[in-house]
């Protein structure tokens, strides 16, 4: 059966796990959710699916996975690609997931969240402005060194932490100070990076994976 991943173009969250889906090979259904609808409201396939309510949920070999680092992980663990080599690499890899959780998909998605849906108070923006700003002050100071996160090759760190970086194409990016047309000055190795994971095989900017879906679910 062909994997499904119900998902939505806004969601970083569901963008990390369709790029580790196309790195990795692997064909999949998309089944776009509307996210903008109460949860209660979703359809009824999602719901029974859904344990949190929230996308992405990947069915893949009658399972049904749900939070975007925990699907990652059990990808990379069935291919045996975008993973470290040795245990002290695959966990390396696993601090990125757990730094990236509490880091970049809080702050930039905040950043933007807040900006283009909600209504967030100028101060709570600025909080999380100033985050982002340190989340790519790190994230240049790693790729510095490394090519990749993780080390030499590319991994499931790379996808995870990039994922709502390539958002900061949109206009709302200009605001919070870190729109992406401004990294070859202040993050070049960022910028390079993620060149790079663009022209792996298969790789896709969200913009890109996402077009013409329709949002049925």
């Amino acid at each position: 059966m062909t994997p499904i991943l119900y998902c939505h173009p806004d969601s970083g969250f569901s963008y990390k796990v369709a790029l580790a889906l196309r790195l990795l090979g692997i064909d999949f259904e998309q089944r776009h959710v509307d996210i903008r609808s109460p949860r209660d409201q979703r359809s009824q396939e999602f719901r029974e699916l859904a344990a949190h309510g929230e996308v992405p949920v990947l069915r893949i070999d009658d399972l049904v996975l749900c939070q975007s680092n925990v699907i990652l992980d059990y990808l990379a663990t069935r291919a045996g690609a975008l993973d470290g080599q040795t245990i002290e690499q695959r966990l390396h890899v696993r601090e990125w997931l757990s730094w990236e959780a509490n880091r970049v998909s809080l702050n930039v998605a905040h950043s933007r969240y807040g900006r283009q849906f909600g209504h967030y108070d100028p101060a709570v923006l600025a909080w999380y402005d100033r985050r982002s700003l340190a989340d790519l002050d790190r994230l240049q100071a790693q790729l510095s060194r490394t090519p990749w996160l993780a080390g030499e090759a590319p991994t499931i760190a790379d996808v995870a932490c990039s994922g709502y970086l390539f958002f900061t194409v949109e206009p709302w990016a200009e605001a919070a100070g870190f729109a992406m047309r401004d990294w070859p000055e202040r993050w070049p190795a960022v910028q390079a990076w993620l060149d790079r994971l663009m022209a792996l095989p298969g790789a896709q900017t969200p913009q890109a994976l996402f077009a013409g879906q329709a949002i049925r679910y």
